[in-house]
C-alpha cells in the first residue's frame, strides 16, 4: 500500500524530532561539561542564548543564572561562564607553563572582508606585532603632547554648555539639557582629531557628523553576524542575515574611515597625535603593517576610544546626578584644589584620588561593555578557577556579574566612590572589598591600550564640568541605567539632566 504525502510529512517530522531530541539527551547529560551546573534549555540549544543576546538581555540573564548556580555556569552547548576573580587570571593573563587562550573567532572577526586588526585578530603574533608598532602612541610621552588637544575640546564643551545655561528662561535656575550628545560630541572629536588628522566638528556645529551616527550601528553590525556564526545555515548567509539599513551603515563608516586614514597616512605632519608617533615606529622598525591593517585597526580604534570612554562619561554623570552627596564632595575637593578654572588640565587632574574612585565605581557598575571578551580554551584543554575545561570551549568571565557580585563588594549595588580610596582613608564597610575583580580594561597582553587616553579625556571633562556646574536628575524625562539596550555592548540612551550654574 503507498504512503501518502502526509504519512510522509509526518514520518519525516518524527525523524527530525527524535534526531533533534536525541542531540539535546546528549548534549545536557553526555556531554564533556554536563558536569557543570546551568539551565538544561540552554545546555541543550545555543537558541536561548542568541535570543536573549539579540533581545539585549543577556547580561541579566547571566546575573541570575550565577546566583542560582554559582561562579561557573554552563550556558550554552560548548560554552562556559565564569563569575569570580580567579577568572581574569586565567582566561585572559600569561600563567608559565600554559599556553594562552585565542579569543573567539565568532566574534572577531573584521567586518565587511576588511583585514584583521589589533581588537579582531585571532592570531597571537599578529597581535604582538600591532601592539608593539602602536605602543608609542599611547605611552605618558605622547599622552603629554596630545594634552593640549583634550584641553581644548574639553573647553568647547563647557563653552557650549555655559552658553545653553546663560540662555535659560527668566526665573529659572536650571535648565534641561540631553548630555548624551555633548558626551557623544567630545569623544569623537577628539579621537577624530587623534587618528584621522582632523576633528568631526560636531562641537563646532553642535551636531552630529553623519560617520557619528553609524557608531553604535558598526557595533551591532558585528554583533548580529557573530549571532549568525552559531548555526551553519545561517553563517551561509551571514551576509543577509544583517539588516540592509544596518549594512549600508557600515558600509558608510568603513569607506569613510578608510578613506579618512588614508588622507592622513599621506600629510606631511609632525602633529600631536596617534598617527605620528605610529609612523615614526614603524618606519625605523622591520615590522611593519600593511594600508589594509592600519585602516582596518585605526576603524576600530575609533570606535572603541569613542563609544566606551562616552557611555563611562554618561555613566559618571548619571551616578553624580543620582547622588548629590558624592556630587558635592567632589565639588569641594575640586574647588580646594583649584583656584582658577585654567588650572584645570590633563595634568592637574590626574592625581585626584576621589575624581578616579568617582569613575571606578562608575565603570563598576556601568560597565560600557558588559558582554565579556570570548576566548577558547586551549586544544589539550587547561584549568580555570580550578576547574578543568576540554579544549574547543567557549569561555569568557561576566564582567556585569563579577562587578556587582556581593562576594566582592559590600552594598554591591550602591555606588560607593569611597570604597576606591586608598586604604588609609576607605570606611572600613568596605575595608575588605576585592577591588582586583574589577578590570573594565581587561588585564594580561590583550588589554586595553587605549587606558591613559581614556582616563585623560575622563577625568578633565569631568572636573570642568563639576566646576561649572550643579547637575540634577530630570523628573520629567527619567533614566534609568538598566532600561538601556545591551548587547554586546551598552546603547546609549538619552540622558537629560537639570543644569545649573554653580555660583
Amino acid at each position: 500500500m503507498p504512503i501518502s504525502f502526509g504519512s510522509y510529512l509526518l514520518w519525516l517530522a518524527t525523524i527530525a524530532i527524535l534526531f533533534c531530541a536525541s542531540i539535546a539527551i546528549r548534549r545536557i547529560w553526555f556531554h564533556p561539561l554536563s558536569r557543570f551546573p546551568g539551565p538544561k534549555l540552554w545546555a541543550a540549544t545555543r537558541v536561548p542564548y542568541i535570543i536573549s543576546l539579540l533581545r539585549g538581555t543577556l547580561n541579566q540573564k547571566m546575573a541570575d543564572f550565577h546566583a542560582k548556580y554559582g561562579d561557573v555556569v554552563r550556558l550554552a552547548p560548548n560554552e562556559l561562564s565564569f563569575g569570580c576573580e580567579e577568572a581574569w587570571r586565567d582566561i585572559y593573563m600569561y600563567r608559565p607553563g600554559h599556553k594562552e587562550t585565542k579569543k573567539d573567532a565568532r566574534w572577531y572577526l573584521a567586518p565587511r572582508n576588511a583585514p584583521q586588526n589589533i581588537v579582531t585578530t585571532t592570531d597571537i603574533h599578529v597581535r604582538a606585532r600591532m601592539r608593539r608598532l602602536l605602543a608609542p602612541s599611547f605611552n605618558d610621552q605622547s599622552l603629554s603632547k596630545q594634552s593640549p588637544v583634550l584641553e581644548h575640546y574639553a573647553e568647547l564643551v563647557l563653552e557650549r554648555l555655559k552658553s545653553i545655561v546663560e540662555r535659560r528662561p527668566k526665573g529659572q535656575d536650571s535648565i534641561t539639557i540631553n548630555m548624551l550628545n555633548w558626551i557623544n560630541f567630545y569623544t569623537m572629536d577628539i579621537i577624530g582629531d587623534l587618528a584621522l588628522g582632523e576633528s568631526f566638528h560636531c562641537l563646532d556645529s553642535s551636531t552630529y557628523h553623519p560617520w557619528v551616527t553609524t557608531l553604535y550601528t558598526f557595533f551591532k553590525g558585528m554583533i548580529i553576524a557573530s549571532a549568525a556564526r552559531f548555526f551553519w545555515i545561517t553563517s551561509l548567509l551571514i551576509e543577509h542575515m544583517v539588516p540592509k539599513d544596518i549594512a549600508e551603515k557600515q558600509k558608510y563608516h568603513t569607506d569613510f574611515t578608510n578613506a579618512k586614514v588614508a588622507q592622513r597616512l599621506e600629510m606631511k605632519t609632525e602633529r600631536p597625535d596617534l598617527i605620528t608617533p605610529f609612523l615614526r615606529d614603524m618606519e625605523n622598525s622591520p615590522e611593519k603593517m600593511s594600508l589594509g591593517e592600519i585602516q582596518s585597526t585605526f576603524a576600530i580604534i575609533l570606535v572603541a576610544g569613542s563609544e566606551t570612554t562616552a557611555t563611562t562619561l554618561l555613566a559618571c554623570l548619571f551616578e553624580l546626578a543620582s547622588n548629590p552627596d558624592v556630587q558635592e564632595k567632589l565639588y569641594r575637593i575640586v574647588k580646594r584644589k583649584f583656584s582658577v578654572e585654567s588650572q584645570i588640565t590633563v595634568s592637574s587632574t590626574a592625581d585626584m584620588p576621589y575624581l578616579d574612585a568617582v569613575i571606578n565605581e562608575a565603570l563598576r557598575l556601568c560597565y560600557p561593555v558588559p558582554g565579556g571578551l570570548p576566548r577558547l580554551v586551549v586544544e589539550d584543554g587547561d584549568t580555570y578557577a580550578g576547574h578543568f575545561v576540554p579544549g574547543g570551549t567557549a569561555i569568557s568571565i561576566r564582567p556585569y556579574v563579577v562587578f556587582r557580585s556581593p562576594k566582592y563588594f559590600a552594598k554591591n549595588l550602591s555606588f560607593v566612590p569611597e570604597r576606591w580610596l586608598p586604604p588609609s582613608e576607605r570606611p572600613l564597610e568596605y575595608a575588605n572589598d576585592r577591588l582586583s575583580a574589577c578590570q573594565p580594561f581587561s588585564v594580561g597582553p590583550t588589554n586595553c591600550i587605549g587606558k591613559p587616553l581614556a582616563w585623560a579625556e575622563m577625568r578633565i571633562l569631568l572636573t570642568k564640568i563639576i566646576w561649572n556646574f550643579k547637575l540634577a536628575m530630570s523628573k520629567e524625562k527619567p533614566f534609568t541605567w538598566e532600561d538601556q539596550h545591551m548587547m554586546m555592548v551598552v546603547e546609549k540612551s538619552d540622558l537629560y539632566l537639570q543644569v545649573s550654574k554653580r555660583v
